[in-house]
């Protein structure tokens, strides 16, 4: 039997009817597409696109030739700042002392500026510190009959400094005009060597019914040998200091 498709308007009017749909739904795709790219390429691009990402998955995928690197975590450390120290010299200590067999010479001269009878002077020569503080008192010559000790407070500066403390000096009988020399070996009050360093020596000299002189002069106590003169005062002369090593 050979068929024969119908001839009829109806069928063909039903036809060309879902004809038209299908042409008009493949007009509207095309139309949004290129609604949404700016131009032909941007379209293809953006079907390309779709059809990777949502088409099937490759059943041969090709492995990867770039190996991943481990992940790796990276721990903040906070370093101590290193603490740098600075060598310090250590203190110096100086133990040197008054040069051992050495002496400190102190020359003078008492001279009487008036006439008549003439009382022979307290003379007291001594030592002190940086600080005026008594160190030693290097001689003491005052009257040692009856009530002499009560006339030491006119040796005003001396008195002041070593409260008349007569037991630990080197005491004598006055003397007649003259020049003269004391000496100091160097020991405190307390007979140890005294320490290098700035000092001064004083000689005072006060009589009855007549002057009363005081003077001074500083001196470096040293390894080296030295000569320091001392003004004259009055009926004092010809002073000076002399450290014999």
């Amino acid at each position: 039997m050979i068929y024969s498709e119908p001839s009829g308007s109806r069928y063909w009017t039903a036809h060309r009817a879902h004809l038209a749909r299908v042409a008009a739904a493949g007009a509207l795709s095309l139309v949004a597409l290129a609604c949404s790219a700016n131009n032909d390429a941007a379209v293809f691009e953006t079907g390309k696109g779709a059809a990777l990402s949502g088409g099937p998955a490759d059943s041969n995928p090709t492995p990867s030739t770039t190996a991943m690197a481990p992940r790796t975590t990276v721990v903040a450390q906070t370093l101590a700042t290193p603490v740098v120290t600075t060598p310090t010299a250590p203190s110096v200590t100086s133990s040197a002392t008054f040069p051992a067999g050495g002496q400190l010479v102190v020359n003078f001269a008492f001279s009487a500026t008036d006439s008549g009878r003439v009382h022979n002077p307290y003379i007291a020569a001594w030592v002190e510190d940086g600080s005026g503080r008594l160190v030693k008192t290097i001689s003491l010559w005052f009257d040692q009959s009856g009530q002499g000790t009560k006339w030491l407070s006119d040796l005003r500066g001396w008195a002041a400094t070593s409260g008349r403390m007569v037991d630990q000096v080197t005491s004598g009988s006055t003397r007649n005009p003259g020049a003269y020399s004391v000496a100091w070996d160097g020991l405190d009050e307390d007979g140890v060597l005294v320490s290098v360093g700035q000092y001064r020596v004083f000689v005072e000299a006060a009589r009855e019914n007549g002057p009363y002189e005081l003077t001074s002069a500083p001196i470096t106590i040293g390894a080296q040998g030295f000569t320091v003169a001392i003004p004259s005062k009055g009926e004092l002369t010809a002073l000076s200091a002399t450290l014999e090593v």
